[in-house]
């Protein structure tokens, strides 16, 4: 049991922040406990007055000293109800809120680890399975946090005190209760972990519709193309039935358990209604006596209830709570190292690396050196490692000890933000923002240049990835909103806007992959000239599958199969007749008789 408690010491130690309120919640539990079970007996006292009152007759002494009696009872059970009534809000209000700060804390703590994780560490990781962990996980445990010390803790005093005052007034009847209420309470255990399953069944089929629907809604154009629009119509109907119908179950189970519960209880209070009337045949309980049993029983129902439920919920925190350590117990990337002023000389020696459960290298013995301000350019079939070497030389991968140095640096020994800080990244596929694209190209940069709202940088950046060409037809011009994921933009508008962002960053060395892919050859050429106006001797470092975006680099390395076959200029390779050769030749035949089109 320890054991079981010890996966939520995370959430507890938060907890410790809000000592005081939870000091006041715990101290609001036993006060209303108390007071609930004093209800009952004050007002079995004022039946039993009514009944003197009753007996008195005529006696004028007697009557009024029943209503005086009476009066005290009837003002004393207000002011008991009131004060349990304030002592539970206290309870429930300090301790809810304080699990809830530990909520949102835990999932600060949660998401501020995860983007700490290696890159290679998402490649496994599936996006839904990490937004139930940051949700529903974090949400189970809170409930341990919160709700579960509220109801536990009045559980654990209301039921074991109501069942000492009913032993109290007769032994027998309290000794069926206790059978009973046994009997109620291995049931709901029983059956409320069943209600757990359907109910991660309905969640399931939930995350099923929301999944399908996002997907949809990303591809509208692809199923618009291919006229499937009815068929993921159906699709969705389908998902939607499945939903339903376990929506129904669960709802339909939850009924049948409150009958169970509302008519075992009615029954047990039939029974001891019995029990207690052929008692009082004996003159052995009075009828005060049984109306206080029979409060004291309703008084202890939702207690018992509350306990099968944290009982039933209780397994399936634990498991959440196991699914969030699992993450925390990921190591993430390492933070430290040196912080030098970085130029953008690259050096790569004898570099080998493979990833993880790969039999095959993705790159072996690839070296190359590269001065500040010089242009590498990297080619190749699909798959031959170039963005492999980009993003080892970015650190998203560790590669081994001394093969990649920039400025002399193991990048092993520099932190890993100021080496990412050194290049400014323009990826094939581009991530932009539900932001306007001005929003989307001053992402890169730094927090005093944007504070002094210097958009020169900017502009300059989008003229230089010829997008301004395109601005006069988009409505909005730079504050136009782009949508998800840059939904209302082009291939090659994205691609531009990515590279945008890329030179607003101004950084010592700027990173191409295969950012001009779908843009037209036309366009290519002005962004290539613009570029080469726009570098301002920054390092630069592209892959790409069209040579004329290499055409005029320092160094040109061909890579296959991860090893490189072919290095030197533009010049060296064409003269050189090897697969350089023929693809320039190809590629120049190709854009002299299309031209292609923006896609």
């Amino acid at each position: 049991m320890f054991a079981t408690f010890r996966r939520f010491r995370r959430a507890f130690g938060l907890l410790r922040a809000h000592r005081g309120a939870v000091f006041l919640g715990a101290l609001g539990i036993p006060v209303s406990a108390a007071l609930t079970l004093w209800m009952p007996a004050l007002v079995a006292d004022g039946v039993g007055v009514v009944q003197e009152i009753g007996a008195a007759g005529g006696e004028a002494a007697g009557r009024g000293e029943g209503l005086a009696r009476l009066t005290w009872i009837v003002l004393t059970l207000a002011g008991v109800a009131l004060a349990e009534a304030l002592a539970k809000y206290l309870a429930r209000e300090r301790l809810v809120t304080a699990s809830r700060y530990v909520e949102t804390r835990l999932k600060d703590d949660l998401m501020a680890h995860l983007v700490r994780l290696p890159a290679a560490w998402f490649d496994r990781a599936r996006t839904g399975d990490l937004i139930s962990r940051l949700t529903q996980d974090v949400e189970l445990v809170r409930f341990v946090v919160g709700p579960a010390l509220l109801h536990g803790g009045l559980a654990l005093l209301i039921v074991p005190g109501g069942f000492v005052r009913m032993a109290q007034i007769s032994v027998p009847m309290a000794l069926v209760t206790l059978a009973c209420s046994a009997a109620m309470l291995g049931a709901m255990a029983v059956l409320m972990p069943r209600i757990g399953r359907m109910s991660r069944l309905v969640q399931e089929a939930i995350g099923a519709i929301s999944q399908r629907a996002a997907e949809d809604f990303a591809g509208v154009r692809v199923l618009m193309n291919f006229a499937r629009t009815d068929a993921q119509a159906g699709t969705m109907r389908t998902l939607g039935e499945e939903y339903l119908q376990r929506n129904l179950r669960l709802t339909r189970f939850r009924a049948a358990i409150d009958l169970f519960v509302h008519t075992f209880r009615n029954l047990v209070v039939v029974g001891v209604v019995v029990l207690g009337a052929a008692a009082a045949t004996r003159s052995s309980l009075g009828a005060s006596d049984l109306l206080e049993f029979v409060l004291l029983m309703q008084a202890m129902v939702w207690p018992l209830i509350s306990m099968g439920w944290i009982l039933a919920t209780f397994h399936r925190a634990v498991a959440a709570a196991e699914r969030i350590e699992e993450v925390f117990e990921t190591p993430p990337e390492p933070s430290g190292g040196a912080r030098p002023v970085l130029r953008g000389q690259v050096t790569v020696q004898d570099l080998t690396f493979r990833y993880p459960g790969q039999e095959h290298p993705a790159l072996a013995g690839v070296s190359f050196a590269l001065e500040p301000g010089a242009k590498l350019g990297l080619v190749g079939p699909v798959g031959s490692g170039k963005s492999t070497l980009l993003a080892l030389l970015l650190r998203l991968y560790d590669p081994p000890a001394g093969t990649v140095r920039v400025d002399g640096h193991d990048v092993l020994d520099l932190d890993p933000a100021v080496l990412r800080a050194t290049f400014a990244l323009a990826p094939q596929d581009p991530f932009l923002f539900s932001d306007t694209i001005a929003g989307n190209v001053r992402f890169g940069v730094s927090a005093t240049e944007a504070a002094a709202g210097d958009d020169l940088e900017v502009l300059a950046a989008v003229e230089a990835s010829a997008l301004d060409r395109d601005l006069e037809q988009i409505q909005g011009g730079l504050e136009a909103v782009v949508g998800e994921r840059g939904i209302t933009l082009s291939g090659g508008q994205k691609q531009r806007v990515s590279l945008a962002r890329a030179l607003a960053a101004n950084r010592a060395a700027l990173v191409l992959d295969d950012t001009l892919s779908a843009v037209d050859y036309s366009t290519e050429t002005t962004i290539l000239d613009r570029l080469r106006r726009a570098r301002r001797g920054r390092t630069m470092i592209v892959a790409s599958h069209r040579l004329t975006a290499v055409e005029d680099s320092d160094l040109i390395l061909v890579l296959d199969q991860g090893r490189v076959v072919e290095r030197g200029t533009h010049r060296e390779l064409v003269q050189r007749g090897g697969w350089y050769a023929e693809m320039w030749r190809r590629q120049q035949e190709h854009q002299a008789l299309e031209g292609g089109g923006e896609s």
